[in-house]
């Protein structure tokens, strides 16, 4: 390796250890329930002892450092596992892997999704940030919807497509799993339970 591939080397590992350990300053920042949740760049920049310059040369905006931190929680909680609910032939199978992914993807830090969620309500950057990723749970929902009816589902136990797949949706959105953990059920429990209302929100069964 010739000393400039070599140095070129260094300096992305140091590039990307900085960016690591910004993303996970924002994480454990909102995960401090003690102090007010702040995404601005001040705070995060604050949190993992950077100057703001820093974190505007990492991610170039608010924006592009909130996309960093969206996408931060989903390879925490292991969301790769949404390209095998697309990858099952077999419907039932999938809409279990759906439900099982979503919920595990919700108990993987609840008090920062939570907390995230809550600030999507008055942070307009939040907010968009955080409808566009529920509307790719909708399509997978529509898609899963479009499945079964493929299958030769009667009909009139599927129902209307579109109400359908808003209301498995909403089955897998984390206020679902944020009641049900809050009223004492564990993981597999919700699994369970959101597995069960989902099929019969597609079947009528």
């Amino acid at each position: 390796m010739s000393p400039r591939s070599y140095n070129l080397g260094k300096r992305k590992a140091s590039i990307e250890g900085t960016r690591a350990r910004i993303l996970e300053a924002a994480r454990k920042l909102l995960a401090d329930e003690a102090s007010p949740a702040d995404l601005s760049m001040e705070a995060v920049a604050r949190a993992a002892d950077v100057s703001r310059l820093t974190i505007y040369y990492q991610f170039e905006s608010r924006r592009g450092l909130l996309e960093a931190i969206y996408d931060y929680m989903a390879d925490r909680g292991n969301m790769r596992q949404v390209a095998e609910i697309f990858q099952e032939p077999d419907p039932n199978k999938a809409l279990e892997k759906m439900a099982k992914t979503f919920v595990e993807f919700w108990a993987s830090d609840p008090v920062v999704i939570r907390r995230v969620r809550a600030m999507a309500a008055l942070d307009e950057e939040v907010g968009a940030g955080m409808q566009a990723r529920d509307s790719r749970r909708r399509r997978i929902a529509a898609e899963l919807v479009r499945r079964f009816q493929m299958h030769q589902v009667e009909p009139e136990k599927i129902g209307k497509q579109n109400l359908t797949a808003d209301v498995l949706a909403t089955l897998t959105s984390f206020e679902i799993y944020d009641a049900l953990a809050r009223a004492g059920h564990d993981e597999a429990s919700i699994s369970a339970i959101v597995l069960k209302f989902a099929r019969a929100t597609i079947t009528g069964e």
